[in-house]
């Protein structure tokens, strides 16, 4: 059994504008991953066959792949913001994207896989992106609890160990609050938690703090009936995973 710290105790260890910046990064890439993971077509083979990657590393930066990558993240509008990526930055990073494509991925702090985006007309890349991240050493990253929890956890990042409890004064700007389903385990780390408790009924939810096992036996202390509610009104957590 792993034991969570409470993730508020983290935030209130850090300053505001850093967990601010961080919010807007856990959102930056959740936005990015999910118009890649929503996106249900399929490469064909000779599709397949066909990609190569342009590559700068953050040992030996290449700096018009860096300049490549970067304008790849704006290319499709589709976050309504700007990355949080400066260039310097971005030269840190290892950066793999398709050649003449603006679509790919990076490899942060040697195993943080971020900006999964892809902003060009090739179909079917969530597949493959995490294939290569993997192989490359990508082995955790981070999105808000919802369609992505089920996605990652298909393709092996079953560790959680760490949850960034929601917290109203750091909500991102323009964030859709979207109702995410807190009972359905592809949708939510707490969905078994909370059947046991319920039965599968929201109305019988504790209104008060009580220890859970969330997925991966992770223990938190949560109020079931505000965290039901923070859900249905798309205030979901932040969760950290991990390869198993």
């Amino acid at each position: 059994m792993k034991i969570l710290i409470e993730s508020w105790r983290k935030f209130l260890a850090e300053s505001k504008e850093d967990m601010s910046d961080k919010i807007k990064e856990v959102k930056f890439n959740s936005t990015l991953a999910l118009s890649v993971f929503r996106d249900e077509g399929t490469l064909t083979e000779v599709e397949a066959g066909a990609l190569e990657y342009e590559m700068s590393l953050a040992e030996n930066p290449d700096e018009e792949v860096v300049r490549g990558f970067q304008e790849s993240l704006y290319s499709g509008g589709r976050t309504g913001f700007l990355s949080p990526y400066s260039f310097d930055e971005l030269r840190m990073m290892d950066l793999y994207k398709l050649r003449g494509r603006n679509a790919g991925f990076a490899i942060k702090d040697g195993d943080d896989i971020v900006s999964v985006h892809n902003n060009s007309n090739l179909s079917g890349l969530a597949n493959e992106f995490m294939r290569k991240a993997k192989e490359v050493g990508g082995a955790r990253l981070d999105h808000f609890d919802g369609f992505l929890s089920g996605l990652y956890r298909k393709h092996g990042f079953t560790d959680v160990y760490e949850v960034y409890q929601w917290d109203e004064q750091y909500a991102p700007e323009e964030w859709s609050f979207e109702k995410v389903d807190i009972m359905n385990p592809s949708t939510s780390v707490y969905a078994e938690a909370l059947s046991s408790l319920t039965h599968e009924d929201p109305n019988a939810l504790p209104n008060e703090s009580v220890e859970v096992e969330a997925e991966d036996d992770l223990k938190l202390d949560i109020n079931p009936n505000l965290k039901y509610n923070n859900y249905k009104y798309g205030r979901p957590d932040v969760i950290m995973r991990k390869l198993a």
